[in-house]
């Protein structure tokens, strides 16, 4: 069937239907062309040299930027070039996952995301239930502190993020099953999007819209799905448009990364629902990839992660990398060891990342094992190592294989 939306000044009309067309795309199995894998030496004398020549996008204008933390943590760190400054050699962007929590407890936490990152994505603070606990008031008392430090200090902010399945209070939930209207979601977009207009200019959109086996189709039976039908996700993207006329609009997605059934499907899936918003003409600007990587699942599969950069490519649209992290499969052995497998997984991934030039921003989700969701998620190894930084703020294999990545892709311009 046919989706016709009318949008008029009024606001949108409640679009008819919406079907994931079945028109194939390029295979992600096939046509695969090896990356570029080759080993080199990053020449960082020549890099040091030539940094304050390189161009910057206005966004990495943070990069140079100093306080009071950030000068003392400079003195703590061993000596070389930031996370932030090696990315944006490359006109890419680095950041981390921050929370309100880090903010107001930990001087190191801040002080490490001053120097390394070029942006923030709010863990929660951002999220409809904590924007919105009752329907009386919004408090954004969490998002603004973390807007604010974001703000003083010059760093970017990714919106993260506007309707996610998890993350609807339940009072929100209950009103739509009753009314069964879209202008709650208009209302609460038309609300929170304009207050960080000026410090957010991507917006994850829609977060995990897929879920294989709930539906035919691959999308996932959300509370959205279930009052409004597969329309709500070109419906939230005009809405975001209509309250963000220059913020780049992404749909957010995760367990795409491993060569298995239920992941091939996951890629197709998404590859299928991006054609169709396309040639929908629905405003869509990009796509997140989360890249939580498991090396329970293996090491990831690269054709299968090539192929669906390429296609996301192909479909002119940008990708974000944003919430890379590394779960760990080992339940003993050397802390070196660990590291350097949770290292190698990120360097094969990131070789596979920075060969496409719309590969704007890579995001971890954290930089400290110490305040990582890994650590706290039902199931996990309250041990686990997947991040930069160990729980004392320690440099890590993974943070070197993240900027040898940046600078090796420098030395090949």
């Amino acid at each position: 069937m046919e989706l016709r939306l009318d949008r008029t000044r009024s606001g949108l009309a409640l679009p008819v239907y919406f079907l994931v067309s079945s028109k194939p795309l390029s295979s992600v199995h096939q046509d695969f062309q090896a990356p570029d894998y080759r080993d080199g030496t990053v020449k960082r004398r020549r890099f040091l040299q030539g940094i304050a020549a390189t161009a910057c996008q206005p966004s990495f204008s943070a990069c140079m930027r100093s306080s009071r933390d950030e000068e003392q943590v400079l003195e703590e760190e061993p000596q070389g070039v930031s996370l932030q400054l090696a990315a944006g050699s490359i006109n890419r962007m680095y950041g981390s996952a921050f929370s309100e929590k880090m903010l107001k407890t930990s001087s190191k936490a801040r002080a490490v995301t001053l120097s390394q990152c070029a942006s923030i994505t709010p863990e929660w603070s951002l999220k409809w239930d904590n924007l919105a606990p009752n329907p009386d008031r919004h408090d954004f008392s969490t998002a603004d502190a973390v807007a604010n430090f974001a703000r003083t200090h010059g760093k970017r902010m990714r919106g993260h993020t506007l309707l996610w399945h998890q993350g609807v209070p339940k009072w929100a939930n209950a009103m739509l099953q009753e009314t069964r209207e879209w202008d709650l979601v208009r209302s609460y977009f038309n609300t929170v999007i304009p207050r960080y207009g000026d410090i957010i200019d991507e917006w994850d959109v829609i977060n995990e819209p897929i879920e294989i086996g709930d539906r035919g189709d691959g999308l996932r039976q959300n509370q959205f799905m279930h009052v409004f039908g597969p329309d709500y996700i070109e419906w939230a993207l005009w809405t975001a448009r209509d309250a963000a006329p220059k913020a780049r609009l992404y749909i957010n997605e995760y367990g795409l990364e491993y060569f298995s059934p239920e992941e091939g499907q996951r890629r197709l899936t998404l590859l299928r629902l991006l054609e169709r918003l396309k040639n929908r003409g629905a405003p869509i600007d990009g796509v997140g990839l989360q890249a939580h990587l498991d090396l329970r699942k293996g090491t990831i599969y690269r054709e299968g992660v090539y192929g669906l950069m390429r296609d996301i490519s192909d479909l002119g649209l940008g990708i974000s990398i944003t919430e890379l992290d590394v779960r760990e499969n080992e339940t003993g052995g050397e802390v070196e060891v660990r590291d350097q497998k949770v290292a190698d997984e990120v360097r094969r991934y990131m070789d596979i990342a920075l060969q496409f030039p719309n590969v704007g921003s890579v995001t971890t989700w954290g930089l400290s094992d110490r305040f990582s969701w890994l650590r706290y998620k039902d199931g996990g190894r309250r041990d686990n190592r997947g991040l930069p930084y160990d729980e004392e703020w320690r440099r890590k294999p993974m943070r070197t294989a993240l900027e040898s990545a940046f600078l090796e892709r420098q030395s090949m311009t």
